[in-house]
């Protein structure tokens, strides 16, 4: 195959196979992953598939053995699977069960070997292996191999790595040596001089194991007395970056099985040989090539295919050596009728099923040169088991053979290579990657986010220090009167919001670069959440907040008290957030979003946040709706607010803050929709914008361009909200704090009243709230409201001066400070008396403002 189909040898026969050929096809097997699709498609609407869909129907339908570049070359006509076979006799007599390892293989063969077994008196072998030089013996390296150092499945490879084509030996074939010598130890006599004929030796009743294809069950051999299971595993696997062997785990090998004496073991069953097949030229006419395709699928079809595949017992058909490769030849009763014995033939088909349906099924490596570096290998095992005939062999002796065989393995594809630059033609790796169906999964544009996330992070960053900061200084300042009038439990849950808001930006920058899917799944769930509570949290606080303050200045106007406590406002706090709560917990259990990478052709890809069905359009815009409503809710509160001091009501900020909301959302919003319908494109208007103000070393990719977006708008939302509430607060308490001495100067200067002249001008009334003040010194944020405009008051005793509101503001607050006493009634007080009267009292204020509580 990699020698003839990159120079476009062989026909493409896919579209034919599609129209004419798909139901027979999708009987070859591993027909169980197409389930996923049954329901929605049809054979024969396979071609109406996407690219995406179509990739993952064909996976498995012996893709890595007939295709080539996702391009269908060749009919399959046999398939080859390596398996254990065992005397159980034997096996049962000493107590052992069918190793599942090369250790325990190796253990028995040595246990068993050159014993007499009483039942037949015949000297037992361990192990029966041919290895004649330029027969089989590559393939029984490549098992044992294989358990070693493929362990996520069968596009990883096992002999080369198909990310670069450097060869999987280092310590995975130097332990590979170690176990061919004990097994050649204790083996046949005439190994090497033997292939697969030593199958006599199982059938005389002296062998005890060997691995081979289905020949050994389908000649019969030791009838009733054959054990056939899975080609051993390894516990020790090779690390790919250290080229170390480690112990197997559930992280390190995916696909291994786990048991309670000896942990994890990994197996790679092994298609050795791969299988015949069939082919037609691609330099012949159109008509002849549909003759060769109406002859290839007519021999490779169901019915003519099992007169081979399920001959019958003791006929020349069965010595042929065709195994199984659709799923109907692996019907029992199929080979039950055809003489075979029941209990051998299941677990003969057992083993295919098991083997071929493995994700960690071994491939050969077919690429151009394959011959020679199976040539390589072998001639590298034999010398070396040759050489250390009758000795231990070291550990270097060992090293030095592996050495040597990957540097002439290195050598052919240096060669090679070098010929196809100057032949203009294709090099070996992207044959190679192909042949595995994993050229376009490494080659790629799957457009990763890449590491503008971390920009994207290091926003959000400063986002979550901002709202720390500023709640810490509402902590740190709480009693001070600018804080307290502002309602510091509202300013938290700012703080607070603003903080999960931010917290978004982390979830939106994972994609499958590096995690796992379920982390993957959880962090795409829970954007929605966190932009929904978080947005929910900052308005429902200023709504709360603001709606606290209305009620109080309304009552104010109509000369009523009113008390309004923090209980009383959580209530339409908790409504909203409840709203959100529920809508979101909906969403999450009917159909949350997961994270799925979209093929758009072979080489483009792109990974997104994806719903299972349509139900999340009615919840986002339940959501869109519910948030909606509760921003101009706000925006009214705050317009009906505008007229009371910025002290207490930010109307003007919220104000501000909206209309830079609406603006962002004006651009980035249709920024984001565009990029979101072409995510893999290079054109989109966002895609230029964003190109064009990022820097020189660094170009955008749509996903890039996507995240930025969103990460652009959650930052300036944030930040306007924090900056617009917070910073006016610390600009008033720090112009407070730095006029605390000038005011207590004028305070005294302006009080240089004789005690004489207080005692014989105070009123009964005056006093009178004078004590009661002292008394109720606790101080009340609510109370201390105020109007814009200049207040006025007049002392007795003929001095009197206008003292603006700000300044009797700052001498309560140093009275507060200084004496402990609250004169906040003095101030506010209501003189309800006509002016006469009250022209006898030692001060009057005229104010627009009700005494609240």
């Amino acid at each position: 195959m990699g020698s003839v189909a990159p120079y476009n040898g062989f026909a493409d026969l896919t579209a034919y196979i599609q129209k004419n050929y798909l139901e027979e096809w999708l009987d070859i097997f591993r027909k169980w992953i197409v389930r996923q699709f049954h329901n929605a498609t049809s054979y024969t609407n396979f071609h109406s598939l996407s690219f995406h869909h179509q990739k993952q129907l064909k996976a498995g339908y012996r893709e890595i053995i007939a295709t080539y570049n996702g391009k269908i070359l060749m009919t399959p006509f046999d398939g080859d699977l390596l398996h254990l076979y065992y005397n159980k006799d034997i096996l049962n007599y000493y107590n052992f069960s069918a190793p599942r390892t090369w250790q325990e293989y190796n253990d028995i063969a040595e246990h068993v070997h050159e014993k007499v077994f009483p039942p037949t008196n015949k000297t037992l072998i361990g192990s029966c292996i041919g290895r004649r030089p330029q027969c089989a013996g590559p393939y029984w390296a490549m098992q044992v191999l294989s358990s070693m150092t493929q362990t996520r499945g069968s596009s990883e490879g096992s002999l080369f790595d198909t990310k670069d084509m450097s060869p999987l030996t280092n310590d995975a074939l130097v332990e590979t040596l170690q176990i061919f010598e004990k097994q050649f130890k204790y083996g046949h006599p005439t190994e090497l001089e033997n292939c697969i004929e030593l199958i006599s030796s199982l059938d005389d009743g002296e062998c005890v194991l060997t691995v081979n294809w289905g020949n050994v069950f389908l000649q019969n051999v030791i009838p009733g007395k054959l054990g056939i299971d899975r080609a051993p595993g390894s516990q020790r696997v090779l690390d790919r970056e250290t080229g170390k062997m480690v112990t197997c785990t559930k992280e390190i090998c995916p696909n291994a099985v786990y048991y309670d004496d000896i942990g994890f073991v990994n197996y790679a069953p092994y298609a050795a040989f791969g299988g015949w097949g069939g082919a037609v030229n691609g330099n012949i006419s159109d008509e002849k090539k549909k003759l060769a395709m109406e002859f290839l699928t007519f021999s490779a079809s169901k019915e003519e295919s099992s007169k081979l595949i399920i001959p019958k017992e003791g006929s020349r058909e069965a010595s042929a050596g065709y195994d199984p490769y659709r799923l109907s030849h692996i019907d029992v009763e199929d080979y039950v009728e055809q003489g075979f014995d029941r209990e051998t033939t299941n677990a003969y088909l057992g083993t295919i099923k098991e083997g071929l349906r493995s994700p960690n099924l071994a491939v050969d490596i077919r690429f151009p040169q394959a011959t020679k570096m199976m040539s390589i290998l072998d001639t590298a095992i034999i010398e070396h088991l040759n050489t250390t005939k009758g000795i231990t062999a070291t550990d270097q002796m060992r090293r030095d053979v592996v050495a040597d065989a990957t540097a002439k393995m290195v050598k052919v594809i240096q060669e090679y290579d070098t010929r196809a630059n100057n032949e203009k033609s294709e090099k070996i790796l992207p044959q190679y990657q192909k042949l595995r169906g994993v050229y376009g999964e490494l080659n790629e544009d799957k457009n990763l986010i890449g590491d503008v996330r971390w920009v994207g992070y290091a926003l959000g960053f400063v986002i979550i220090v901002m709202a720390l900061l500023f709640s810490g200084w509402v902590a740190l300042n709480r009693k001070h009167r600018v804080v307290k009038i502002s309602q510091p439990i509202f300013l938290h849950l700012i703080c607070f919001g603003v903080l999960v808001l931010s917290c978004a930006i982390f979830p939106l920058g994972i994609d499958d670069t590096d995690s796992t899917e379920r982390g993957r799944n959880v962090a795409c769930a829970s954007i929605p959440w966190l932009v929904s509570l978080g947005f929910s949290l900052v308005f429902s606080a200023l709504f709360s907040k603001l709606w606290r303050i209305n009620r109080v200045f309304a009552a104010a106007a109509s000369l009523r008290r009113v008390v309004v406590t923090e209980k009383d406002v959580a209530k339409p706090f908790a409504v909203l957030m409840t709203l959100n709560f529920v809508i979101l917990l909906s969403w999450t259990l009917v159909d949350p979003l997961v994270f799925e990478r979209i093929y758009t052709d072979e080489l483009t890809s792109y990974g997104r946040c994806m719903p299972q069905g349509n139900q999340w359009k009615g919840f986002i815009a339940m959501l869109a709706i519910l948030n909606f409503v509760a921003l101009i809710i706000v925006n009214v509160q705050a317009y009906r607010a505008r007229s009371i001091n910025d002290e207490l009501s930010e109307s003007k900020y919220i104000g501000l803050a909206t209309l830079s909301m609406f603006q962002i959302f004006i651009v980035g919003v249709p920024l984001l929709v565009i990029v979101y319908n072409d995510p893999s494109g290079k054109q989109t208007v966002a895609f230029v914008l964003l190109h064009l103000i990022s820097v020189k070393t660094h170009s955008f990719s749509p996903l890039e361009a996507y995240f930025f977006v969103w990460c652009g708008i959650i930052f300036i939302v944030c930040s306007t909200i924090l900056l617009l509430i917070f910073v006016p607060k610390i600009v008033r308490w720090k112009s407070k704090s730095n006029d605390r001495s000038a005011t207590a100067s004028k305070f005294s200067s302006n009080a240089k009243w004789s005690q004489g002249n207080n005692a014989s001008h105070a009123s009964p009334h005056s006093r009178e709230e004078g004590g009661m003040q002292e008394m109720n010194n606790v101080p009340n944020p609510l109370c201390e409201v105020e109007t814009k405009h200049a207040k006025q008051a007049t002392f007795a005793g003929g001095e009197s001066e206008l003292i603006d509101r700000e300044k009797l503001n700052e001498i309560k607050d140093l009275v507060l400070e200084k004496h402990n006493i609250d004169i906040t009634s003095i101030i506010l007080k209501i003189k309800r008396a006509d002016p006469d009267q009250a022209a006898h009292h030692d001060v009057m204020m005229h104010e627009d403002d009700a005494q609240l509580e």
